[in-house]
């Protein structure tokens, strides 16, 4: 079958990530519809991309019967309510990550999903870099042996100049701790946990410290976190906005061996098994990033296999955020409930 495709929202996301050309038209899905507040500024985008038509509300997108799957794009604090319109409309969903800001928010749409009978999948698109499908393999092929540990650091300086004392108050949604969820880790921190999850398996407890070192925004610029997972490995990220040294980096632990990703970015995985070290390059990420997880989302609707990030996946990444925020007010390390 065919996709075709509703977009809720049209910001910077669709525009050099998932762009309606660049990811989402390809063998078996095109964008037919898109929904923006600013129905002239829909209209617009619209036109710009090739889009049939074009709405100033979600209900109306959702209403349109030639929309098989709606992709999510919104702020985070309104990823729940336009999910579930679309669900409760029989729509196949795939959303921007964070799944959800809170996991009650998140297990009531998995929940819907899985009652009305449609896919449910988050774009959490690192799953699908190459040099990260390779490191996937190595470890599930069991060629570190058993995993001790795992080493993530995320290091970038993404703050923004603060205003002049008399202006007025920036309003973005990504400025407000309410509407965003959080700063470095929920915003980037995020993709990188949902690796840690897609390596790892689930986790039994997390710790963590949050901290405002130079930012002027309500939310932190700097992040660190310690999982424990139910294979007895503990993970850690280094989350920052406030590092002028990037980083973006990833070290898993074995009894039998070491693999690193120097540059998640990148094409460059290093195998170390004993004294011997293996270097291995990979072909380079999709140049838009959304495209592999688009062309996975149509495989899975058609019947081949099973979506590589479901929202049942996002929600064990969205509930250890939640958690890591709680640890780190609370000063001590707290467990992780079942999910489901």
């Amino acid at each position: 079958m065919e996709v075709r495709w509703g977009f809720v929202g049209a910001g910077n996301v669709t525009e050099w990530k998932a762009s309606p050309g660049g990811a989402f038209t390809q063998d078996g899905s095109r964008v037919v519809a898109v929904a923006r507040s600013d129905l002239a500024r829909g209209e617009a985008y619209a036109r710009a991309n090739g889009i049939a038509r074009a709405y100033a509300s979600v209900a109306e997108l959702c209403a349109d019967p030639e929309v098989d799957a709606v992709f999510v794009c919104t702020p985070h604090y309104l990823h729940q309510e336009h999910a579930l319109a679309a669900i409760a409309a029989g729509k196949h969903v795939l959303c921007e990550k964070p799944l959800t800001i809170t996991t009650e928010d998140g297990i009531a749409l998995v929940e819907a999903a899985k009652r009305v009978g449609v896919v449910l999948a988050a774009a959490y698109y690192r799953r699908f870099y190459p040099v990260l499908e390779r490191l996937h393999e190595i470890v599930a092929a069991g060629r570190l042996g058993t995993l001790t540990s795992t080493q993530m650091v995320c290091r970038s300086y993404s703050i923004p100049p603060e205003p002049p004392a008399d202006a007025s108050p920036p309003t973005g949604w990504r400025t407000r701790a309410d509407q965003s969820g959080g700063g470095a880790l929920t915003d980037v921190g995020s993709h990188r946990l949902d690796l840690l999850f897609w390596l790892l398996g689930d986790s039994l407890s997390v710790s963590a410290t949050v901290e405002r070192i130079e930012t002027w925004l309500e939310t932190e610029d700097q992040a660190n976190v310690t999982i424990r997972f139910t294979s007895r490995a503990t993970a850690t990220l280094d989350q920052s906005f406030c590092s002028r040294s990037p980083r973006d980096s990833i070290v898993v632990y074995g009894t039998e061996g070491i693999a690193t990703v120097p540059d998640l970015e990148g094409t460059r995985l290093e195998l170390e098994t004993g004294r011997a070290v293996e270097v291995i390059e990979t072909e380079p990420r999709a140049a838009s990033t959304h495209r592999p997880l688009v062309t996975d989302f149509v495989r899975a609707l058609n019947g081949d296999g099973n979506i590589r990030c479901s929202g049942a996946d996002a929600l064990r990444t969205t509930q250890i955020i939640e958690l890591a925020y709680r640890a780190a007010r609370a000063g001590r390390t707290l467990d992780v409930p079942a999910l489901g």
